[in-house]
Formats: structure tokens, C-alpha cells, sequence
């Protein structure tokens, strides 16, 4: 009969402390970009309900129209007039260029946050 060799592992510790420094600033950018791509992701939304809302002629008595619009008025509203574009109306339908406009923009300043808060990244 032959016997098989039998190899025996050897595992080495060390008593070195590790530097998880870089490991946790990492951890916490991208936290703080994920937190960051959340709530732009969550404007994003709510205004193109608003948008889809008032292009379907939403009764603006209803409670949710009503909840819409009232969250996202002052989103919109420093975008009113900045366009010198007539009203888009059909019936009760309108076309609101203003709230197309300020989720655009909120969509770059959430991407232009996010790209900052990466350059803390080692």
C-alpha cells in the first residue's frame, strides 16, 4: 500500500493595525451620493406627476392633484416666467413647460452634487 503525502497549512498572523481610514471615507461618500441621487430621484418624480397630471386635465380638487401640486409648487415656481412662451392649453389639458424645465434642472443639480461629493473619493 502507498501513502498518500498529507500537506498541513500554515497560516500566519499578523499583528500589523489596518488602516480602514480610506475604507470608511468611501463608505461615507458613497452614502452621502446615494442619499444625494434619493432625494433628486424623489423631485424628479413628483414633478413629472404634476407634469403628467396637468397635461390629463387632473381635477385640481381632488386630494391627491391637490397633494401634488401643493408639494411641488415651490419647485416650480422660481421657474415661472423665465420662458417667454404662451400658455399650452387644451380644454382642461396644459402642456407645463415651466415643470419639464425645473425637473431638468434639479436632474442636473443632483447630478452636479453627486460628482462633487465623488471627488472625495480616494
Amino acid at each position: 500500500m502507498e501513502n498518500n503525502p498529507q500537506t498541513t497549512r500554515q497560516t500566519v498572523e499578523t499583528t500589523e493595525p489596518v488602516d480602514d481610514r480610506p475604507v470608511q471615507r468611501n463608505y461615507g461618500v458613497n452614502k452621502a451620493i446615494q442619499v444625494i441621487w434619493f432625494v433628486t430621484g424623489f423631485i424628479v418624480i413628483l414633478l413629472l406627476v404634476r407634469f403628467i397630471l396637468a397635461l390629463l386635465g387632473a381635477n385640481l380638487e381632488n386630494d391627491f392633484a391637490e397633494l401634488i401640486y401643493m408639494l411641488t409648487e415651490p419647485l416650480v415656481a422660481p421657474f415661472r416666467g423665465l420662458l417667454q412662451v404662451g400658455a399650452f392649453q387644451a380644454g382642461v389639458s396644459r402642456f407645463e413647460i415651466e415643470t419639464l424645465l425645473a425637473s431638468l434642472i434639479y436632474l442636473l443639480i443632483g447630478w452636479g452634487l453627486a460628482k462633487a461629493v465623488a471627488l472625495g473619493r480616494k
